[in-house]
């Protein structure tokens, strides 16, 4: 297979995706039902909350800002059967916006997610160790802090470079009315914005995996340096690969 996931028909979310069915270099699969990668669950249908709940969600591990949880709660953290859990990489833009320095690229905060954030990384893959069911792990756009996690799944199981670029490019594509609404609202609000902010291209996940490559050889030596061990680590490639 080298076709990207298409999104879970959703009324109110439109990068929700699995992870699984994808092809390693070794010649197995990822295992469908285990990982989902989303966007923001704060408008989600009662619709959309028993699709996903039938489809095996267990976990959901919201990786947004305290302020943007408190302005755009969760729809999963006032049901009963899904363990919700909050754990922010950083918030958003927002301080970029207010230091006056964007990154250079969105390669750049890639790489400044993996140098700055281990501790929410290791949190966030023993969830995952711990989870009864299907686990769904989400921002806002569901491209950046969720295209790092993505990635380092991906890399773990041994899907190709070329699949994990694949996958994480295609939240442009799929965010794109919606991204193009962000950027309008902000250059209202006196913000301009670049056009790689909101966008997901191919080189910016190459030249993440290649950093990653250099500084940490690979996404399983990477988790170590977080704090997980390597049987949990192998914990979690054999519930994920066929």
């Amino acid at each position: 297979m080298n076709r990207v996931n298409r999104p879970i028909r959703l009324d109110s979310a439109y990068n929700t995706r699995e992870l699984g069915g994808y092809r390693t270099a070794d010649g197995r699969f990822t295992r469908k039902g285990v990982y989902l990668r989303g966007d923001s669950t704060h408008s989600l249908t009662p619709g959309d909350l028993d699709r996903l709940i039938k489809a095996g969600v267990a976990l959901v591990i919201d990786m947004r800002s305290p302020d943007e949880v408190s302005t755009h709660p969760s729809k999963f953290n006032s049901v009963d059967s899904v363990r919700y859990e909050n754990i922010a990489m950083f918030d958003g833009l927002t301080t970029f916006f207010n230091t006056g320095r964007l990154p250079g690229s969105m390669a750049e905060l890639y790489c400044w997610l993996l140098d700055n954030c281990k501790e929410q990384y290791r949190r966030i893959f023993r969830l995952f160790l711990n989870s009864g069911g299907a686990s769904l792990f989400h921002c806002t756009a569901g491209k950046d802090r969720t295209g790092v996690v993505a990635m380092l799944l991906l890399q773990l199981a041994g899907v190709p470079e070329d699949m994990i670029v694949k996958d994480y490019s295609a939240s442009e594509h799929y965010m794109s009315a919606i991204l193009g609404k962000q950027k309008r609202i902000l250059k209202k609000s006196g913000l301009e914005v670049p056009d790689y902010v909101l966008g997901s291209k191919p080189e910016d996940m190459q030249a993440t995996l290649s950093y990653l490559k250099e500084k940490y050889q690979n996404a399983n030596n990477y988790l170590l340096e977080c704090g997980l061990s390597q049987e949990e680590i192998n914990c979690l490639i054999a519930g994920f690969v066929d």
